[in-house]
């Protein structure tokens, strides 16, 4: 996986739709939680939901820290292949 600066920690924080957090993979998600102190939003939205608002929400280059499952259900012009960009 990508390194996670902090400036991308941020981005990342700021951009991150409430309730998508358990799509990230498992380095993004620890490395968010502890920027964010502990604090975990108290529900989390649906597969379905968290692809609509992560295509409308999510910033620029923030893509390759989600699961591969839910890269793969985005669409075409935000796919983002992380494994492609080493």
């Amino acid at each position: 996986m990508n390194k996670i600066t902090p400036h991308l920690l941020r981005d990342l924080d700021s951009t991150l739709p409430s309730g998508t957090e358990c799509y990230l993979r498992p380095e993004a998600r620890k490395a968010l939680t502890k920027h964010r102190e502990g604090k975990q939003p108290s529900t989390f939205v649906s597969k379905q939901r968290a692809i609509a608002l992560l295509t409308q929400r999510l910033g620029r280059g923030l893509k390759r820290f989600l699961i591969k499952e839910l890269r793969a259900a985005l669409p075409a012009e935000y796919l983002c292949l992380p494994e492609k960009m080493a």
